[in-house]
């Protein structure tokens, strides 16, 4: 038994000595000048490698040859390892290959470029603890060219930069996956991820700037879906640390002049992700905040601010003012306005595109190419609430226009001329997929029906029309928006009259357990007259419910 002992250890030792292990060993006391490379004949790193030893460097360009004469001159793969003794901060790595590489720090996958590909540089930004830290590269050559290439710097944040930390998680917390900096906070990664080593959904940013202001009152403005928080001088002005669609928030503070830390907090949770930040000297109350842009994409700094007593232009063929060209511009204003409680109807008049938030909510989304026409939203508004509308204009007429007024929350009680046409009744048309359609028991006449919602048009999306028996003559619509099951904040529904179409953005978040006007019209009094929804609501998808209940026409 003895004999048989020492026979194992004595092979043990001999395979020791001629086979050295693949693991990197123990971590050096510095920064380790050596990489340890293993080279297989095959592109999949798998079996017994064909040779492996130590090299100085990882910064290799074999052109149509082989790193060694045991490595195939295509169709091979190579791991390096190798321990690095960094300070803290945060480290920009650079990859450059052709073919297929993979970089990892401390097992954690920062680049992963693993597909056939001619020469290509690929960079990942990592934030790191001061230590050692252990990098390993994998690469394959399939045919053609070898090159392989990898290094790491510093990266600096300077002054007039945002410096963000990006998190892979929604909650800020732990140590930022990535740190980087850019001039400006004007992101829409859509459905998509900001960095490598960020998930496309659950992730949070935290970015910082120290910024030279003069004395004044200023104007914070925030774009965001979904969570954002707003900091100036450790001052929270915007709070919506909340799930929410794309909205847009403004916060108003007075500065002396100096330096001030603004600090711009967000997270994403699924869907879209939207993060846009800015500021601009406020004007005074009871006058609009606008900044006219030279573009139509409101991008960049405004080539003109200036305080509007209303909105209510038509330039004809010219320009706004003053650096503003004729066509091809865009305008962004905003204001706080006092209301008394109730339900509004705000109309937006305009050729070309328009978008209106009011208290946040995206209450009108027109945002195309249009001759001068109206579109409607209402909303049930108390106290300040601040206004944003956006426009822009593309060629021909330039127009224009907001108005707004208050609205019966509850009309009167019903005449025997009014008709109410319920999601019970035989008027009530619905269509789509019928798996996607659900009841509850309440809202008006103690019953609903719901669905979620769509972020496009998609084949066999949800739709329902209310088909009313009129007497001609002028009516005022009105929905009726139940408690639950009505969380969007972009419902679209198209009323069918005697003149044409019209499209009215309702918030059903915002006006639960309340009728909504849609506007006075004149109807045929035949079966055309109708009011239609859909769940399409360009929010994110099934993010959502809408609730298709009662509406109701009465005689004006």
């Amino acid at each position: 038994m003895l004999r048989r002992t020492g026979v194992l250890i004595g092979f043990a030792l001999v395979l020791l000595l001629v086979n050295p292990a693949h693991a990197q060993g123990p971590v050096p006391q510095h920064s380790d000048p050596h990489w340890q490379v293993s080279y297989w004949n095959n592109m999949a790193l798998s079996g017994v490698p064909v040779i492996q030893e130590t090299v100085a460097h990882l910064n290799w360009d074999w052109g149509y040859g082989s790193p060694h004469a045991s490595v195939s001159v295509d169709r091979f793969s190579a791991r390096w390892k190798r321990y690095i003794d960094l300070p803290a901060g945060t480290y920009r790595f650079t990859a450059t290959s052709d073919d297929g590489i993979r970089v990892y720090v401390d097992d954690r996958l920062i680049i992963d470029q693993w597909n056939d590909h001619p020469a290509r540089t690929y960079t990942s930004d990592v934030s790191l603890q001061a230590g050692h830290h252990l990098i390993v590269v994998e690469y394959y050559e399939n045919k053609g060219h070898a090159v392989a290439k990898v290094s790491w710097a510093p990266v600096s944040v300077g002054p007039d930069k945002w410096r963000g930390e990006y998190f892979d998680n929604r909650w800020l917390s732990g140590s930022p996956a990535l740190v980087r900096g850019g001039p400006h906070i004007d992101f829409d990664w859509r459905h998509g991820s900001p960095a490598a080593g960020i998930p496309g959904d659950g992730f949070s940013v935290r970015w910082r700037r120290t910024v030279h202001l003069e004395n004044g009152w200023y104007r914070f403005t925030s774009i965001s879906d979904d969570g954002v928080r707003i900091y100036v001088d450790s001052r929270l002005i915007i709070d919506q640390w909340h799930d929410h669609a794309t909205q847009i928030h403004t916060g108003n503070v007075s500065l002396e002049a100096g330096d001030h830390l603004i600090v711009v907090e967000y997270y994403e949770n699924r869907g879209l992700a939207v993060a846009r930040f800015s500021w601009a000297p406020s004007i005074g109350p009871n006058r609009w905040q606008s900044e006219y842009f030279d573009n139509r994409w409101l991008s960049g700094s405004p080539a003109l601010v200036r305080a509007d007593a209303s909105i209510d232009f038509n330039w004809g063929y010219g320009s706004p003012g003053t650096g503003i060209p004729s066509d091809g511009f865009s305008v962004r204003w905003t204001r706080t306005v006092h209301f008394e409680s109730g339900l509004y109807r705000f109309t937006a008049t305009t050729d070309d595109g328009v978008r209106l938030w009011v208290n946040g909510h995206a209450l009108i989304d027109a945002w195309n190419d249009q001759s001068f026409k109206p579109h409607l939203g209402a909303i049930h508004v108390a106290g300040d609430v601040p206004i944003v509308m956006e426009y822009y204009e593309n060629g021909g007429v330039a127009a224009a226009r907001l108005t707004w007024a208050r609205v019966d929350a509850d009309p009167p009680p019903p005449s025997p001329n009014v008709v109410i046409v319920d999601d019970a009744d035989v008027g009530f048309v619905q269509g789509g997929s019928t798996t996607a359609w659900r009841t509850a028991s309440e809202g008006y006449n103690g019953g609903l029906t719901w669905t979620r919602n769509n972020d496009r048009l998609r084949p066999n999306y949800n739709w329902a029309r209310w088909y009313p028996d009129l007497k001609p003559g002028r009516h005022e619509v009105f929905v009726y928006i139940p408690k639950h099951y009505s969380t969007t904040s972009s419902a679209r529904y198209w009323v069918a009259h005697r003149d044409g179409f019209t499209l009215c953005r309702v918030s059903q978040a915002a006006n639960g357990g309340r009728w909504v006007s849609l506007g006075t019209y004149r109807f045929r009094g035949t079966g055309n007259d109708y009011v239609s929804l859909t769940d399409v609501t360009y929010e994110p998808y099934l993010s959502r419910l809408l609730a298709f209940d009662a509406v109701k026409w009465m005689p004006r």
